[in-house]
């Protein structure tokens, strides 16, 4: 015969499994629904919007646990300041504006930016001085008391333009500067309402080599003397020859310079993080190769050797692919 007690003993012991078991499923599925938090970084580009995006859409694609925003910037000096103050992540900007940033400040920002790191060397910007065939300035120095087309402030390009003017002994002063995009200068060289545009880009634009077309253009050399004087100051900077042919009835290669473009990014980021985006870049650069010329130019050996110190989650995957020691 059940005793009423051993009845009560066993309903209390079915009880407690039962609220076990109901415990264990609450976590279990808890735990299910927690998934990993996605980890939130903008990326700021002043240049090569079409392979920015591109990058930006595979980076998302690739690392689920990343969430990758493009965010739109004035230029390379803007980038580094804005990822140095933690307003961005990752950032595109030029070799010599980021040394310069990382060693001493740059513009208005006159502090060492200790909190920039690089990811990977891409391409060289070159640096074009553009007018039109028929124009009678030969040289940077024959453009005083002219009107210019210059691209915006906060660009490596504008940057460029300044130092560049400094080794021939000028300044803005002694131009007369229109800040606007090369898209909307180049219509105005055609026109004739400024006398030449400085440009600086890793292709030379579609705008350009379009308008030499209908519109004979030249390019004005910036000469190996002038190259070596900037690098004393500017280390980073480098002799570039223009082949002939690049322009419609350009005959002779022409000489100018040029300066690596850098993927930066902030120290703050983790190391694990950067190593699975310096991974991912390379993995995707076949394919971005393919469909924009920038990342044509890009040579994985060289990537490594940069101006500013390599983020550790760069170094560790160099190191693994043996291209690092």
């Amino acid at each position: 015969m059940t005793t009423t007690s051993s009845c009560f003993a066993s309903r209390r012991r079915t009880s407690a499994a039962a609220l076990l078991l109901f415990s264990l499923c609450c976590v279990a599925c808890s735990s299910g629904a927690a998934a990993p938090r996605s980890q939130e970084i903008k990326l700021l580009s002043g240049i090569a919007a079409s392979f920015s995006s591109d990058l930006t859409k595979r980076f998302n694609s690739a690392l689920p646990n990343t969430h990758i925003e493009l965010t739109a910037s004035t230029g390379g000096v803007a980038v580094v300041t804005a990822v140095d103050k933690g307003e961005g992540q990752l950032g595109l900007a030029q070799s010599d504006v980021a040394y310069l940033a990382y060693r001493r400040g740059i513009d208005q920002n006159k502090y060492p930016h200790k909190n920039l790191r690089a990811i990977a060397v891409l391409w060289v910007n070159t640096f074009y001085v553009i007018v039109r065939g028929d124009s009678r300035f030969q040289s940077i120095r024959d453009l005083k008391h002219q009107r210019v087309g210059v691209i915006r402030p906060g660009t490596s390009g504008e940057f460029s333009t300044r130092i560049v003017l400094d080794a021939h002994g000028m300044k803005y002063a002694d131009v007369t500067p229109i800040f606007e995009p090369t898209d909307t200068l180049m219509p105005m060289l055609a026109k004739g309402e400024i006398e030449a545009v400085f440009s600086a880009n890793p292709l030379m634009l579609d705008t350009i080599l379009a308008l030499s077309k209908t519109v004979p253009l030249r390019l004005i050399p910036i000469g190996r003397a002038e190259v070596n004087s900037l690098r004393s100051s500017y280390p980073f900077l480098r002799p570039v020859t223009v082949p002939a042919h690049r322009l419609t009835g350009q005959e002779k290669p022409i000489e100018t310079l040029g300066s690596e473009w850098l993927l930066v990014c902030s120290s703050d980021l983790s190391e694990e993080v950067v190593y699975q985006l310096t991974r991912e870049f390379f993995n995707q650069l076949p394919a971005l190769a393919k469909d924009h010329g920038e990342a044509a130019l890009i040579d994985p050996e060289q990537a490594p050797a940069t101006p500013i110190p390599l983020h550790a989650g760069a170094a560790r995957y160099y190191r693994e692919r043996e291209i690092l020691r």
